[in-house]
């Protein structure tokens, strides 16, 4: 067991635990990208709209770089941020949920079921109240 906790404990380093969410990324949109049938298709049913804007101006390649990045470079400054408080685990399970919405995000597009996005879509959701309810929580807290 403490095998396990120790992994566990690794995942949630500042340094590895973006890095799930810069690969969760690259995995949605390789697969978006893969299983769609046309660029009209993504721009009739896709979530995302600075995606879209990508698309509609043709700066895929560059938006894919920089999001990556940009994503990595804000979950490991969150996570410095919340090191050594109470919070930290909060943060990086947010982190770990995008991770995940992500990569169903991209499978969405393999399995085309309406059920399936609306799910995807609420994981996304709730992570954003959950990321709004630790943020109201810290504002109203008194030491």
């Amino acid at each position: 067991m403490s095998r396990f906790l120790q992994i566990l404990e690794s995942i949630f380093q500042k340094r590895i635990l973006p890095l799930f969410l810069s690969v969760s990324i690259i995995i949605d949109y390789t697969l978006t990208f893969y299983f769609a049938d046309s660029i009209k298709e993504i721009l009739e049913n896709e979530f995302s709209p600075i995606l879209l804007f990508a698309i509609e101006n043709n700066v895929v390649i560059p938006y894919f770089i920089v999001i990556v990045f940009f994503y990595y470079g804000i979950s490991y400054s969150v996570l410095k941020a919340l090191e050594g408080t109470k919070l930290y685990y909060f943060g990086a399970s947010i982190i770990l949920l995008m991770s995940i919405t992500h990569f169903l995000g991209g499978m969405s597009w393999y399995i085309r079921e309406t059920y399936y996005s609306n799910a995807i879509f609420t994981l996304s959701m709730v992570s954003i109240l959950f990321a709004l309810g630790l943020f109201g929580y810290e504002i109203i807290r008194i030491d």
